[in-house]
């Protein structure tokens, strides 16, 4: 996934002051691994994030109307006074703060946007403050997440893209199972039926071309997609894992929207 990302963040009511403390805040953020910039009215319809002051009827009013067409956008609510019991809505509460807007739009990015910028998430002394943050509001929101049924099986031999994997498959509610090496992943074919594998090409011992081949040959696993995982210079490995049976590759790491076209395909009910 892209290290940085800019969330376009659309308004419905405000004072001017508030939208002038918003403007400096994101601004103030600009270092951040994710970033925020406010649209104009006009440019509402490219919105990733509604923020609405619910204390506004004139606001809640035009809200309706753009939600028409617009209803899978994630909306926050901004309110002098949040419920106790917020149910699956998002407050943020008045004065507006750097740590309690950033706060509350990066849990948005996490949960309903899925975005987890590229980490070294197994070594964790090599990342900033803010991006340690972000990662464990994504492993927390994972942890979270109602599971959606789905089972997946992630062979890899190196721990961060294990990590990796676990968090971002983690936000869609999914079940994972692992795999470091060809010969384990062959021993949990026969008893474990997946939904989609995520294979990576070079493995230690057995290599995942050979248990690409294997997977599609065992009765069980034949249709169950298989997702090569290759780096960046693994161009004959597509071609290789095509030929292996792989239904698609991704390169390592693992980028959302490649991610998100591989449940296109293969999974479309966990996009819904």
């Amino acid at each position: 996934m892209d290290k940085d990302k800019i969330f376009k963040v659309g308004i419905f009511g405000l004072t001017a002051n508030e939208k002038k403390t918003l403007a400096s805040i994101f601004k103030l953020a600009a270092s951040r691994p994710r970033k925020y910039m406010l649209l104009t009215p006009a440019e509402r319809d490219t919105a990733e994030i509604i923020l609405i002051d619910i204390d506004d009827s004139d606001a809640r009013s035009d809200l309706k109307s753009f939600s028409v067409h617009h209803s899978m956008i994630p909306i926050v609510k901004v309110t002098k006074t949040a419920p106790e019991d917020t149910g699956n809505d998002v407050y943020l509460r008045r004065p507006l703060t750097l740590k309690r807007v950033l706060d509350i739009l990066d849990q948005v990015t996490i949960k309903a946007l899925k975005f987890l910028p590229e980490l070294s998430i197994d070594d964790q002394t090599m990342l900033g403050e803010d991006e340690v943050a972000i990662l464990n509001d994504a492993r927390n929101v994972a942890l979270g997440t109602s599971k959606s049924g789905i089972k997946v099986l992630v062979v890899d031999d190196a721990l961060s893209v294990r990590k990796h994997m676990e968090v971002q498959l983690g936000l869609y509610g999914m079940d994972i199972d692992f795999a470091e090496t060809g010969g384990d992943a062959l021993d949990c074919i026969p008893g474990n039926v997946c939904d989609i594998i995520f294979l990576d090409v070079m493995l230690p011992g057995v290599d995942g071309l050979k248990v690409c081949k294997e997977i599609k040959a065992h009765k069980l696993s034949k249709n169950t997609p298989v997702v090569m995982l290759t780096g960046k210079g693994g161009g004959l490995d597509k071609i290789k894992g095509k030929m292996a049976g792989a239904n698609e590759y991704l390169t390592k790491p693992v980028q959302q929207d490649g991610l998100k076209d591989v449940f296109k395909q293969f999974l479309p009910q966990i996009l819904q």
